[in-house]
């Protein structure tokens, strides 16, 4: 054996094997690595992979506390209910409830340990559950910031023009309270609906929708990926001409990611083509939004929250509705009334 004290551990991989043919391990180690991702190849096969929707047909997200109710329900006793059962009555019946109930209580007390292994199978779903959605969050703004980016020769748009992609699974939680008051409603049109993660919320909500597009790109892969219910329109004003009679508006990308002027012409077309009763509901950026990289786009506008309701009141918006589910987005919603 060799003496510890004058071994010294070399930082490479050394085989010292006669009968191993070394040039051939290599290649098999390095066929294995991956390219450097900055080449295109290996930029065009992750643009290979399908983001459509989870159907929402069966789409269920997992339950903790309703899995533990179950398992710690246990037995319930029968009520005897189907006619195949007519015989058994008076005390018998009783005497059936009792023991089955009894030997339900007998058998959660033997079932101790087996009770600790679920809950720690429980515990550990939920702990994987949420690693796995940080990952998620992470590889979208991987596929945000680099895929979905035509080519990368040329220098991209800055300023409002700049649209975010995917930020969290396709799920944004900022929308999840709006979600449930959508719900309640005939039909809604989705206005600069960035990349079509609201379509997709909507769908699996089984919440009718018109999306409607100025972005080229965005149409194109709204429709390939997402849906079909999408309106590419080279010029959104006036809004009245494209809008359906009777329908409410969604405005998706956050008020602060347009200019001033752009967010007072926004409301003016709206308050025109918007009928009395039907809603507004638009999102206020209130911390920029989380990322993969050290750099933030700065807001181009800024909002006071406490002049907001005056403004649009003028224009005929009223009954606010605050349905903000985080503090990083407030999500509202205004009622047209003219009167």
């Amino acid at each position: 054996m060799e003496d510890k004290k004058k071994f010294n551990p070399s930082p490479f991989v050394e085989v010292r094997d006669p009968q191993l043919n070394v040039s051939e391990l290599i290649q098999g180690i390095e066929s294995k690595i991956p390219l450097d991702p900055s080449q295109t190849p290996n930029w065009l096969e992750l643009t290979q992979i399908s983001y459509k929707p989870e159907s929402p047909q069966g789409f269920r997200k997992f339950d903790p506390a309703g899995t533990a109710h179950l398992f710690e329900k246990g037995i319930s006793s029968p009520k005897f209910s189907n006619p195949k059962f007519w015989f058994i009555k008076g005390p018998i019946k009783y005497l059936i409830s009792r023991l089955i109930s009894v030997y339900g209580l007998v058998d959660k007390k033997l079932s101790e340990n087996r009770i600790r292994a679920f809950f720690s199978v429980l515990h550990e779903l939920v702990r994987l559950g949420k690693r796995l959605e940080q990952i998620e969050t992470r590889f979208d703004g991987f596929y945000r910031d680099h895929l979905l980016h035509g080519s990368s020769d040329g220098l991209p748009n800055f300023g409002w023009a700049v649209n975010s992609y995917f930020t969290d699974a396709g799920s944004n939680p900022a929308w999840k309270v709006a979600l449930e008051d959508i719900s309640h409603i005939n039909e809604i049109t989705v206005l600069f609906p960035e990349w079509g993660e609201i379509l997709k919320q909507l769908s699996i909500h089984k919440i009718p929708f018109q999306c409607i597009t100025s972005h080229e790109n965005e149409f194109s892969f709204i429709q390939s990926k997402i849906t079909a219910t999408v309106q590419l329109e080279k010029k959104l004003f006036p809004l009245k001409q494209i809008l359906k009679k009777n329908t409410n508006v969604l405005v998706y990308l956050p008020l602060n990611r347009f200019p001033s002027f752009w967010i007072e012409k926004i409301f003016a077309e709206i308050s025109n083509s918007l009928s009395e009763g039907n809603h507004l509901y638009f999102s206020i950026s209130i911390k920029p939004n989380d990322t993969n990289r050290p750099f933030r786009d700065l807001q181009v506008s800024e909002i006071d929250l406490d002049l907001l309701p005056n403004y649009l009141s003028s224009l005929g918006f009223k009954q606010v509705r605050d349905l903000s589910a985080t503090e990083e987005t407030k999500v509202y919603r205004y009622t047209k009334l003219d009167k």
